[in-house]
């Protein structure tokens, strides 16, 4: 079972790779047409997408331990109740464009930050 404190975590992360999955595909751009986004942000923007599958991975391995499963398991249904509540609701709608530029922009150190914190505290 997972700490209370860094449930809320992974469904934010489940959010934010929602979100990183509409500017990979290009739907951003239907949802946001007026937002620019640079080369750099692009990039920071495609390392978060990559990176958080290889981190969910890690942080549900270590997480669960050698004995039980469960909290691993709970990792990556809190993850996947936040991936499907934002792509479903198209969540990125909602926020504006200044502001899902800074999500893009800080979405890796996020993703490892919280990564982390459930792997120490879950």
């Amino acid at each position: 079972m997972l700490n209370f404190i860094v449930v809320p975590l992974m469904p934010l992360v489940g959010a934010l790779t929602a979100n990183l999955n509409e500017l990979i595909r290009g739907e951003s751009a239907q949802l946001h047409p007026k937002m620019s986004i640079g080369i750099k942000t692009f990039s920071v923007a495609a390392a978060g997408f990559a990176v958080v599958w290889f981190a969910l991975l890690i942080t549900a391995i270590y997480t669960s331990g050698n004995i039980s499963t469960r909290a691993g398991v709970e990792v990556l249904m809190l993850f996947l109740a936040g991936f499907g509540v934002t792509a479903a609701l198209k969540g990125s709608r909602f926020i504006s464009d200044r502001a899902q530029l800074w999500i893009y922009r800080l979405a890796l150190p996020f993703i490892l930050l919280s990564s982390a914190l459930v792997i120490k505290f879950g």
